[in-house]
């Protein structure tokens, strides 16, 4: 879904926002390259702070925030990141609310059964995690994000000052659209199964973007009964037989939390 922006004074809002994130290179002294060198996404420096859940993992953990942990921290409570964050979820609730509903769900469970993992917008969002994509030079390597849910959505927000005809447009390689992706803008997409990547940033141009996600395991995790397969296995060996059982068909289930235009227009009616 490309869920464009608000009106009023959003625009003033994410232009906040493109200084803050500026703001926060210079304190952390990061330039346009990530000082660990390139890595799946790109080249610049990128910052995750939430919950997420590896493999091997027992319990969803928090993501390590390292150095950045006080940036982070204050980045997340400012008024205009904030406001982005609300939107992403607002654009998320209104073109696949199944879907949305099944990530408060996931959400809210993990409050409660793990309240000392950090959150980053209580009250605003229902995405697990956030990834802060800093440094003024932000186009990613053609990938996809294998780790996150793969029958959800992602939320992608561009910040920055840059000409969108020239700079980062967003390719969706299995789709075959390349996609002008202008600043204050957000884009809704299946990250986990879409390849997608941007065209370089032109030189003279400046451009940071701002993501929310929730991973894979995580929903896996709830869905067993907030405990991994082993354990479910060990303690309920019926319930485990038939989620086995299911696992050829669960994927329509998933399907099913997409919405139709025609579901979607029958709402608003």
């Amino acid at each position: 879904v490309l869920a464009g922006q608000p009106g009023f004074d959003y625009a003033e809002d994410l232009l906040e926002a493109f200084r803050l994130f500026s703001d926060a290179g210079k304190e952390a002294q990061l330039g346009a390259a990530d000082p660990k060198g390139p890595h799946k996404r790109g080249e610049f420096p990128a910052f995750n702070r939430g919950a997420t859940m590896g493999i091997g993992s027992r319990t969803p953990v928090a993501i390590n925030t390292g150095y950045m942990t006080g940036i982070l921290n204050r980045l997340v409570g400012e008024k205009a990141v904030r406001r982005m964050a609300a939107y992403q979820n607002a654009a998320f609730s209104l073109w696949a609310p199944r879907m949305h509903a099944e990530y408060k769900t996931v959400h809210d469970t993990l409050r409660n059964q793990l309240p000392h993992l950090p959150v980053n917008f209580p009250g605003v969002s229902e995405f697990c995690a956030t990834a802060f994509n800093l440094g003024g030079n932000v186009w990613t390597f053609k990938h996809h994000d294998f780790r996150n849910w793969p029958f959800g959505w992602c939320a992608i927000t561009a910040l920055g000052e840059f000409d969108p005809s020239r700079s980062a447009q967003l390719v969706l390689w299995e789709l075959k659209p390349v996609i002008n992706f202008p600043p204050g803008a957000t884009v809704l997409i299946p990250s986990a199964v879409i390849t997608h990547s941007n065209t370089p940033v032109a030189e003279g141009d400046s451009r940071m973007s701002f993501t929310q996600y929730s991973a894979g395991p995580i929903f896996r995790w709830v869905k067993n009964g907030c405990r991994t397969e082993k354990e479910m296995q060990k303690d309920d060996p019926k319930g485990w037989a038939e989620m086995e059982a299911g696992k050829d068909s669960f994927y329509i289930q998933c399907l099913e939390n997409f919405s139709t235009i025609d579901e979607l227009l029958a709402s608003i009616r």
